[in-house]
């Protein structure tokens, strides 16, 4: 290895290199520019964003898990990346020796692929792991699934992109299918269907339901307070992995300066908060055109088209309703609640459009509640496994 990358010689062919040095990690973080530059719909993830996944000390990923990177050169060209974890709180709910691979991105050539899916099972086989699932970057409550279908639109914050091929070359390498994982997108200038308008009308009279926002001096407990609510709703789903306390001060230190109080909503069942749904606006849509930089000067074009020209869009990331209620009529009347009351604040905001998701595939009650909204199916996000016994 010299000045950080791999030798001619071992340059010949396809060689995947751990991202040990600065230089490595700078070729990591700048591959996906040049595999989307001819990509209209790619919006470049904030470097800070990005950099911070690779950062045992500062990511809270690494308070309860451990990971490797990758990348993979050609001929000295940085052709390929990829990472493996190790989610010790999946290990701990799931105990099935699973680990986990993302943040994959390669140019279209089976071998390099392949070359990266080695390094990747090799080092989860090393930790004694038998099954291997993703992508994942770094967890299931980051960035889940490889985009499969809706590549025609750019990706919302806190989601990926993907080029068309990788699902093949991913599937060629050994994988199937686990799941898929969808996203909804609402037109909200969009006159509300008859049964949706009187869902919402029925919901409004029920003297037990009400549905309450947060206001800027509560901010911060009331996030608290909606992961707790979200990861009992959840937690008995697919592959579910609790945010942790961590996760939560790190997405609401990054967060809180850009959702307004109203887009956190509790579903109250007689005076006591039982439900939750978290909006943001879609920070990518401030984000395009900057290559991911903020310095020198990309903070002031971000923060003027986030506080000045304004978002028309928006992403609603998470909903839940308490396990106690799930059975019980009145769960689907909170969810109308809370999805119609981001709905009238968003129009009064001006916002366009809004993404729900995901939603796992088989999650049938969410999913005649999101058809019901009038909202369109318009992403679909895959998670991968393979047996590595």
């Amino acid at each position: 290895m010299k000045n950080g990358k791999p030798s001619e010689a071992a340059s010949a062919g396809i060689s995947v290199t751990p991202v040990t040095s600065r230089r490595l990690r700078k070729d990591f973080l700048d591959l996906p520019l040049s595999i989307y530059s001819d990509d209209p719909n790619w919006i470049t993830p904030l470097r800070m964003t990005e950099a911070k996944r690779l950062n045992r000390k500062k990511h809270p990923f690494f308070k309860h898990g451990d990971a490797e990177f990758w990348i993979a050169y050609k001929n000295g060209r940085p052709v390929g990346r990829i990472s493996a974890q190790v989610n010790y709180l999946h290990l701990e709910r799931f105990n099935d020796a699973t680990g986990h691979f993302g943040m994959i991105e390669a140019v279209d050539e089976q071998e390099v692929f392949d070359r990266l899916f080695e390094a990747a099972i090799g080092w989860l086989r090393e930790r004694g792991l038998k099954r291997v699932l993703g992508p994942f970057s770094l967890s299931i409550n980051e960035e889940a699934g490889l985009l499969v279908d809706g590549f025609e639109t750019p990706p919302a914050v806190m989601t990926c992109h993907a080029r068309r091929y990788y699902g093949e070359r991913i599937e060629s390498a050994g994988f199937d299918k686990a799941k898929d994982l969808f996203a909804f997108r609402f037109y909200l200038g969009r006159k509300q269907s008859r049964i949706w308008a009187r869902l919402v009308e029925v919901a409004s009279r029920n003297p037990e339901i009400s549905a309450v926002a947060s206001n800027k001096g509560r901010m911060e407990k009331d996030f608290a307070e909606a992961i707790d609510i979200f990861n009992d709703a959840w937690s008995e789903n697919w592959g579910f992995v609790p945010i942790t306390e961590a996760e939560v001060e790190d997405i609401g230190r990054e967060l809180k300066p850009f959702i307004p109080p109203e887009f956190i909503q509790f579903g109250v069942v007689n005076g006591v908060r039982s439900a939750i749904v978290i909006a943001m606006p879609d920070l990518n849509q401030a984000a395009e055109g900057l290559n991911g930089r903020l310095l020198p000067f990309g903070w002031i074009v971000f923060l003027w088209r986030v506080k000045i020209r304004g978002l028309t869009r928006a992403r609603m990331p998470l909903l839940g309703v308490r396990r106690a209620y799930q059975e019980k009529a009145i769960a689907a009347f909170l969810s109308i609640s809370l999805i119609d009351s981001i709905h009238r604040f968003g129009k009064q905001l001006g916002l366009e459009t809004a993404e729900l998701g995901w939603v796992l595939e088989d999650n049938h009650g969410l999913l005649k509640i999101i058809e019901m909204v009038g909202a369109e199916r318009y992403k679909t996000y895959r998670v991968y496994e393979k047996d590595i016994q």
